[in-house]
């Protein structure tokens, strides 16, 4: 008995774990132009890196037509570029580091060149290796974790409406169709410094799935459908959570990312690689578009709502519960900065049809003294020449008179 009680119990190696990934991206039906990017790392690159793991980033850029497409581009690509080249081993320092050397790098770039002056972008980054999760957020795109029967969004929205849904000012309801529901609080490029929400490690399963979208995606397609959906393979998944935008409309740029967790013997089959830009090799039946539900882009909200907007401040401390996926520890939401004086500055430049979508950004900013009107100072130069003439045509005549009543007046002896 002694024997059995000593004798070494077998170790039960814990499966290898790696990531499926796939990528869809498209204009929509109203901008002209993609401004949203997506991108992730390979196992050849993630080979040489020292953090490690896949790296997948989706970026939402805001600025009119060059400026967001210029900034979501660098946030992604200098990311990854940091990530991959990063020194530390350290995965939740290289992510921040990441951000913040993207967010240096756009504000370098806007103050650099006129035409990109204001551009800035979203930024959501997830990091798997092995069977655990980190991820790094700066915006309003999204990560979901979908585990089961169960949806989790993992990161929390820097916008105004989030965080008065978080101080009990708005239903998440009346969040979905607030007039200033794109007005953004913390964005990448705006500034020199941002606030970089960072949470890791967390633990992953075999069949979770990861879904990174721009707001694009989640503003019409909500969490019950991303969830029915997950389910499906994850190339097929992607593209039919894309054609779902498309039927709504799609007044935005939609992208997104579909990442499954699957068991893997061999980094090479780690990854299925798909960088379709449009949807234009999976068409639709267009005939469906009339029948589709469209997700309403504006309707009025509760009165308390209206009044509320104007005095609702970022949430510095938020007491909300920390969103968790099943399983996993708790992550830890970072703090919203709270501006002393802010101004919402329009960064959108496109025509009236974007209003619905364009994003605004909240930031502190000096406001200098308008110049005068070219109008106003026509005036005054008018007004100044004439009373110019005036004074010369009176001393004229003073001097005129006085050298009459000389010649005229007669003389006191």
């Amino acid at each position: 008995m002694s024997e059995l009680v000593s004798a070494e119990q077998p170790v039960v190696p814990t499966p290898r774990l790696g990531v499926q990934a796939v990528l869809r991206t498209d204009v929509g039906l109203v901008r002209s132009e993609n401004q949203d990017f997506g991108t992730y790392t390979t196992p050849r690159e993630e080979s040489h890196s020292h953090p490690g793991g896949r790296l997948l980033v989706v970026a939402d850029g805001m600025g009119g037509h060059r400026g967001g497409a210029t900034a979501s581009r660098l946030a992604g690509e200098t990311v990854k570029a940091q990530y991959l080249g990063s020194e530390t081993y350290d995965i939740s320092q290289a992510l921040r580091e990441a951000l913040a050397r993207a967010n240096a790098r756009i504000f370098s770039e806007a103050q650099a060149n006129p035409d990109l002056r204001g551009m800035g972008t979203t930024t959501s980054a997830l990091v798997v290796k092995n069977s655990q999760a980190w991820f790094a957020h700066v915006g309003d795109s999204r990560i979901y974790v979908v585990r089961g029967d169960d949806i989790r969004q993992i990161t929390e929205d820097h916008s105004l409406v989030a965080s008065m849904v978080r101080e009990g000012l708005l239903t998440a309801k009346e969040a979905e169709t607030h007039p200033r529901r794109n007005v953004l609080q913390r964005s990448m490029g705006v500034s020199e410094d941002v606030d970089i929400d960072v949470n890791g490690p967390f633990d992953v399963q075999k069949d979770d799935v990861f879904i990174l979208c721009s707001d694009g995606l989640h503003g019409l397609v909500k969490e019950p459908e991303l969830k029915e959906i997950a389910a499906l393979p994850i190339d097929q998944a992607a593209t039919e959570y894309v054609k779902r935008a498309l039927l709504r409309g799609a007044p935005d740029n939609v992208t997104v990312i579909v990442a499954k967790i699957v068991p893997a013997d061999d980094p090479g089959d780690a990854t299925l690689v798909d960088a379709d830009e449009t949807l234009a090799d999976h068409p639709f039946d267009e005939t469906q578009r009339d029948t589709a539900p469209i997700m309403p882009l504006t309707e009025p909200i509760a009165a308390k709502a209206e009044e509320a907007a104007p005095a609702a401040a970022p949430d510095s401390a938020s007491t909300a519960e920390p969103v968790t996926a099943p399983g996993t520890v708790p992550l830890e939401q970072g703090d919203a900065v709270t501006p002393d004086v802010t101004l919402e500055t329009p960064v959108e430049t496109d025509d009236a049809l974007h209003d619905a979508t364009a994003k605004t950004i909240e930031t502190p900013i000096r406001v200098d003294p308008a110049p005068a009107p070219r109008g106003s100072l026509l005036g005054w130069l008018l007004v100044i020449v004439l009373a110019l003439g005036a004074a010369g045509a009176w001393v004229y005549w003073n001097q005129h008179q006085g050298a009459a009543s000389k010649t005229t007046a007669p003389s006191r002896r």
